[in-house]
């Protein structure tokens, strides 16, 4: 019988032997030549002195990814937080996304920075990024480490880029593709794609890509009482994509690309389980949806010119996204001095955000041993976030349990640029600077039973605060060519990201009045007066990294960092009867760790690559009014991951039959910084502080006709492994009876078939 176990060690004895086997293997194999873009120019790979995983798209086809998060666990050092899709935070290099208004890792979709303000929630799902579909896609780029110079704030452990395919001149080509799975526990699910490249004119050339997704849900939700089921398979997903983008070329050196990305999600509920009671239901006193919406547009153009000794590159971009989220919280009229419930009370949330940015940049285009690239950034940001838990309170209290509506304004200017010097055929020097400054509003209203007594909201709690800063980014690498297949390098460099405001506390010394009571309790025990405004921090990382090739058929890549965060912004607690989280500075904590990257082509038919990360993350500081001392862990962070792909192609007479198998391996995390065995009984969280790790293989086998035809068979999660990606995923209070647990996909069994001309 095959155990976690078993696949760990078996994981780790097909690592060795295909490392074995590749040394040993012929001539006639060949990895093909990777070029990215994550120095702002097209480059070799292994010519970038960078920690850079670049997965291509035909790669991520045949792997069958759909979105980010199906690809996020084969990146060494990358690890992530999930409340269902559009609802992802990403970590890498124990840089942990847990609050703060601005994420640790930035986001791009091509020339599109779409990470932006949150909420600063620990809860809230404003601060995850967008989750687009990613059909037709070129590749995905992770650059690990500080990306401060190139990339700015909130780039702090790394940038994730999503390099979408460009109209084709002159050229017309399309493809259609048609996927039907079935999951343990649900129904049926479909997704369909198309791509259509078409030529306008002889310089003209309009690529459009449409996706559908209907994944049906796998958890029921149960009456906590009776056991009976109120509605099956309420996490359902339905998401409609469209991206369309056109290229004019308006002479030999000069182009406009005008691009519109659209997607909405819809979800009939939650896919957040009762664990560890069970692992496929959800228990509810009464019958209570918890729908959610999340739908986005992004628009950008990109005007590019060349002029012989250098390119321009100006781009503008806008994101607007509207997501509507419901959450029951019947449960807590157990906690509040109030009677028996009589039907279901709701929390709604509405948010709104508004990303404007413009970059223009200018690189130096030539083999001399001078490069450099400058540049200027400008966003401008804006959020509205609304929380009301008024339905279903109406008999108790007038102006409902807690309402809080919450407008931020976010600006930031920068001028940035690199240089790179080749001293000598082997040794070159590259320095970047960044210049930044913000300003950043944040006025909230709060009202409600909690907040005032029975008042509305002319009588809120106000607060309304402005905070500005100016950083200084810095990047110094060293590259030594030891010859024409090995690269050494040595970074020394930082990230930053803007401080923010936090919400007025409730307070009161009327037991009368529990949330304020308990809040006032709470704060009095952490030593905490008013947790207003929070300051930005900050990152410096050091690494050393090897790229190099073994002959043409092994690529194997490597660093060792050390990052100490300064400042850290992170999430300090409340009981679950206050329920008001709060984000602080609490002191210094230190990353240290490895990764590694290894591509074989071991023979011309059979392909292996694998990725290990090790991640040592842990507080240096002893905050007791966070509760941290040090030595703590960091929360959501993984200190082994670990991934392995086996490629398998065989020929035949009119295409050929292949099979792929990957598996990945996630270690355990904590769900709030401390240790495993702290005692979180107070902190709303059941289940205990760790997540437990998880490994998970697909497999997938399949034929490719020559005639443009593709059709396979696959199985997700073979053995029906449960990930658990985040525990007390509430937005408003989490109660003794319930521990929403978010997990991942069970086994699902599928057919896909596709057609390219």
């Amino acid at each position: 019988m095959l155990t976690k176990h078993n696949f760990k060690h078996c994981s780790k004895s097909i690592l060795a032997a295909a490392i074995g086997l590749a040394v040993a293997s012929t001539a006639s194999a060949q990895i093909e030549e990777v070029l990215v873009t994550a120095s702002k120019r097209v480059e070799n790979l292994q010519e970038v002195p960078m920690s850079i995983s670049a997965i291509q798209g035909d790669t991520i086809e045949r792997i069958g990814a759909t979105d980010f998060t199906d690809i996020a666990t084969s990146v060494p050092s990358l690890s992530l937080r999930s409340s269902g899709p559009g609802r992802t935070k990403l970590n890498i290099r124990g840089i942990s996304a847990a609050t703060g208004v601005a994420s640790t890792v930035s986001f791009y979709v091509d020339e599109m920075p779409v990470s932006t303000i949150s909420s600063g929630s620990s809860t809230s799902f404003a601060q995850a990024i967008v989750d687009p579909k990613m059909f037709d896609l070129e590749r995905v780029e992770v650059l690990r480490g500080p990306q401060g110079t190139l990339y700015g704030s909130s780039s702090m452990g790394g940038t994730v880029r999503l390099i979408t395919r460009k109209p084709v001149m002159e050229e017309f080509e399309g493809k259609v593709a048609a996927e039907l799975s079935s999951t343990k526990d649900g129904g049926l699910n479909k997704t369909y794609n198309a791509m259509i490249n078409t030529p306008i004119s002889d310089n003209a050339a309009l690529r459009v890509v449409g996706s559908f997704t209907d994944d049906d849900g796998y958890i029921d939700r149960v009456n906590s009482v009776t056991n009976e089921t109120f509605a099956e398979d309420v996490n359902n997903e339905e998401t409609v994509s469209l991206r369309a983008t056109l290229r004019v070329d308006l002479g030999e050196d000069t182009y406009i690309q005008p691009a519109v990305f659209k997607q909405k999600t819809s979800m009939e509920g939650k896919p957040n389980v009762d664990g560890p009671v069970s692992m496929t239901e959800q228990f509810a006193e009464f019958d209570a949806p918890e729908p959610f919406d999340d739908e986005f547009t992004m628009l950008n153009v990109t005007l590019g010119h060349d002029f012989g000794f250098a390119s321009l590159l100006v781009s503008a971009s806008q994101l607007d996204r509207e997501f509507t989220n419901v959450e029951d919280i019947t449960g807590a009229f157990a906690l509040l001095p109030f009677p028996a419930a009589t039907d279901s009370a709701y929390s709604d949330e509405l948010v709104e955000l508004d990303d404007n940015t413009i970059e223009v940049r200018l690189s130096s285009n030539g083999d001399s041993a001078l490069s450099w690239i400058v540049g200027a950034y400008q966003k401008d940001a804006e959020s509205d976030a609304g929380y009301r838990m008024q339905r279903g309170w109406q008999d108790v209290t007038d102006f409902g349990l807690a309402n809080t509506q919450k407008f931020q304004k976010y600006e930031e200017t920068a001028f940035f640029g690199e240089v790179s010097y080749e001293l000598t055929d082997k040794l070159a020097v590259l320095v970047g600077l960044r210049s930044l400054d913000y300003d950043y509003r944040s006025r909230e209203e709060n009202w409600g039973w909690a907040f005032n007594g029975d008042q509305d909201q002319a009588a809120a709690n106000v607060r309304d605060e402005k905070l500005s800063g100016d950083e200084l980014n810095s990047k110094l690498t060293v590259t030594y060519n030891i010859n024409d297949d090995t690269q050494v390098y040595g970074t020394i460099s930082d990230g930053t990201r803007p401080g923010g405001v936090n919400r007025v506390i409730p307070r009161s010394t009327d037991p009368a009045q529990s949330v304020g009571f308990a809040c006032n309790n709470d704060l009095i025990a952490l030593g905490v007066d008013d947790p207003g405004i929070y300051e930005g921090d900050k990152v410096k990382n050091t690494e050393i990294g090897v790229k190099s090739m073994i002959g043409d058929n092994i690529r194997l890549n490597g660093a060792v960092y050390r990052v100490k965060w300064q400042d850290l912004q992170q999430v300090v607690t409340t009981s679950a009867v206050c329920g008001n989280n709060f984000t602080a500075n609490i002191g210094e904590a230190e990353s240290t760790g490895l990764e590694l990257d290894f591509t074989a082509s071991i023979s011309a038919n059979l392909n292996v690559s694998a990725g290990l990360g090790y991640i040592n993350a842990e507080f240096k500081d002893d905050v007791p009014s966070a509760g941290i001392e040090s030595g703590d862990s960091l929360a959501d962070v993984p200190e082994l991951t670990y991934n392995i792909s086996v490629d398998y192609v065989i020929p035949a007479a009119s295409g050929e039959y292949f099979v792929v198998g990957t598996y990945n391996y996630v270690d355990e995390t904590l769900e709030i910084p401390g240790t495993s065995n702290t005692d979180v009984s107070g902190n709303g969280i059941d289940s205990g502080n760790v997540r437990p790790d998880y490994g998970l293989l697909n497999l997938r086998a399949g034929y490719t006709s020559s005639e443009g035809w593709e059709a396979l068979v696959f199985v997700d999660n073979v053995t029906d492994e449960e990930a658990i990606y985040g525990y007390n995923d509430a937005i408003a209070f989490t109660f003794p009876v319930t521990d929403p647990t978010v997990r991942n996909r069970p086994r699902t069994v599928g057919a896909s078939i596709s057609y390219s001309f």
